[in-house]
């Protein structure tokens, strides 16, 4: 079965806008019969009627209307990544800045960084670690060209790219009462002392959300800023932490035991967002582009509660 193709959608996305098949066929540099068969086909693959014609006028339909603006997207993206790639090409340098939240930078900005020093020797990448709300700030003032980080419900932030889910999971000292435990509910974890991460930082506002919405109260006894000394309590066997599975020690280290946690499950999902005061740079568009691939990749292992969206 044939799929459509570029020229369709060009086609039908020009004679959308310009409401003629005439004036769609000057501004494309085709016949006006060319242009007809081009949209008989193209409908006739989608099995849908995407143009009402009569001899006087041409309206997009109902379907048509739903399938514009997907065409009129997957169009420009191709453009500009067709313009970034030859703006590249052209100099073969430049200067990218990525953000990226300090919970996800061990695992996963240096293969990244060291898969682009490999293909694109000529750009220099410049990166900041910082908490989540610091991010947003670099990135609504255009002071990084695009970042990783998690998508936050309370600020209604949409990822461009999603790459990880990172499950939540309770970290204890190994000969805790919980380390011998295969899993344990969120509710049975007001049974116990924790320590957890300052509120205010990324991962304790999802925990809180998402434990204060079905009713857990933790007994939080102590709180820091510092993963380290977060862990370094829980391995005295001050108390419990909950931390996202990119930051879980390996138990096979013998000092902590890592449960998973149901009902509720918490979970952070993190991807890349771009800057919102400019277009993206090709040296951003090539970051990208190669921060997927690395993700997508065999080579980089994720740790288990984590599972790859690429």
């Amino acid at each position: 079965m044939f799929n459509p193709n570029l020229k369709h959608l060009r086609i039908f996305v020009e004679i959308a806008r310009r409401g003629s098949f005439r004036n769609a066929a000057n501004a494309l540099h085709l016949s006006e019969p060319a242009t007809s068969q081009a949209v008989t086909q193209l409908e006739s693959l989608m099995g849908v009627k995407l143009l009402d014609r009569t001899t006087r006028s041409v309206r997009i339909s109902e379907a048509g209307s739903a399938f514009l603006a997907d065409a009129e997207r997957l169009l420009e993206g191709l453009d500009y990544s067709i313009a970034a790639l030859r703006e590249f090409a052209s100099s073969g340098r430049g200067r990218v800045s990525i953000a990226c939240l300090s919970s996800a930078v061990y695992r996963l900005l240096p293969p990244v960084l060291a898969e682009m020093k490999v293909q694109y020797p000529g750009i220099d990448v410049v990166f900041l670690d910082d908490n989540m709300r610091g991010i947003l700030q670099k990135i609504d003032k255009a002071e990084c060209d695009l970042a990783i980080v998690s998508e936050d419900s309370s600020i209604k932030l949409g990822l461009s790219i999603p790459l990880l889910m990172d499950t939540f999971q309770a970290v204890c000292r190994f000969d805790h009462p919980l380390a011998k435990r295969k899993k344990i509910n969120g509710a049975e974890l007001s049974n116990f002392e924790m320590i957890l991460l300052r509120r205010g930082s990324g991962i304790r506002d999802e925990l809180d959300r998402t434990f204060e919405s079905n009713g857990i109260q933790l007994n939080v006894v102590n709180e820091t800023t510092q993963i380290l000394t977060l862990l370094g309590l829980v391995e005295a066997g001050l108390g419990v932490t909950v931390l996202p599975s990119m930051l879980c020690p390996d138990p096979a280290h013998g000092a902590v035991a890592v449960i998973p946690i149901q009902k509720p499950s918490v979970q952070r999902k993190l991807g890349l967002i771009f800057a919102t005061a400019r277009e993206p740079s090709a040296a951003a568009r090539l970051l990208a582009d190669v921060v997927q691939r690395t993700v997508a990749s065999a080579t980089l292992k994720v740790p288990p509660g984590v599972s790859k969206l690429v």
